[in-house]
């Protein structure tokens, strides 16, 4: 479960409803965006069932993330470093699922390459919310009918996670400030609440990882990030 208290402990407390609202966002999309495409009746049967289940687990997902928000966890005061195991490579899987509402809304391709499996050392609720930050601001920011590329290597002691885009890129006098809170790239034309990146170097950073942006060869930005390895 993603542990939002000690996210905000990160992020600061000022920041704590907008960065709940900004994460609560992503899994209402992909499960408006799912239910609105099974209700338009144009897919098949099987189509239908496995976008229902990719909406299901998307809002049992929220339902921790709230139930998160509830609880006062006896886990603040356990180390930093303390974390659960995931596959990174089943939760870049999920990931596209969740954002494949809003990559088909402006005709993106998602193209991946990774191992079979890579393990790392953080919650598999946590990995996804770091993941589909980075993917959704990949397809926003990229161009409209363009591709993002999502690949997975094992990088001892990390697994490393690259997302790129062929958008306008991330100047860089830029690619360390937008990594704070409010903080928008000045290259980008599109809205955004500037929470997203805040949140993902946040999750990296407390389990011992990091995230940085770099210049991709598709034209745009090219965001990696490291997590410790499982």
């Amino acid at each position: 479960m993603l542990d939002l208290k000690r996210l905000a402990s990160f992020i600061g407390e000022r920041a704590v409803l907008p960065t709940v609202g900004h994460e609560l966002r992503t899994p209402l999309t992909s499960i408006c965006g799912y239910i609105e495409t099974v209700l338009d009746g144009q897919i098949d049967s099987q189509t239908s069932r496995r976008f229902l289940e990719i909406a299901r687990l998307e809002a049992l997902r929220l339902g921790r993330m709230i139930d998160g928000m509830l609880e006062v966890s006896m886990l603040d005061l356990a180390p930093p470093g303390l974390s659960g195991l995931c596959d990174v490579v089943e939760q870049i899987r999920a990931t596209i699922d969740i954002i494949a509402p809003i990559a088909r809304k402006r005709d993106v391709t998602i193209r991946t390459r990774s191992p079979k499996r890579a393990v790392a050392r953080l919650e598999a609720d946590e990995c996804v919310h770091a993941l589909s930050n980075l993917v959704e601001n990949a397809v926003k920011h990229g161009s409209e009918h363009g591709t993002v590329k999502v690949g997975c290597r094992r990088a001892e002691p990390f697994v490393e996670v690259t997302v790129e885009d062929d958008g306008s890129g991330v100047d860089p006098a830029d690619r360390k400030a937008i990594f704070k809170l409010g903080v928008r790239g000045a290259n980008t034309d599109r809205t955004g609440s500037g929470i997203g990146l805040a949140v993902v170097k946040a999750i990296a950073e407390r389990r011992g990882g990091d995230v940085r942006v770099e210049s991709s060869s598709l034209g745009g930005a090219r965001f990696v990030l490291r997590l410790p390895a499982g």
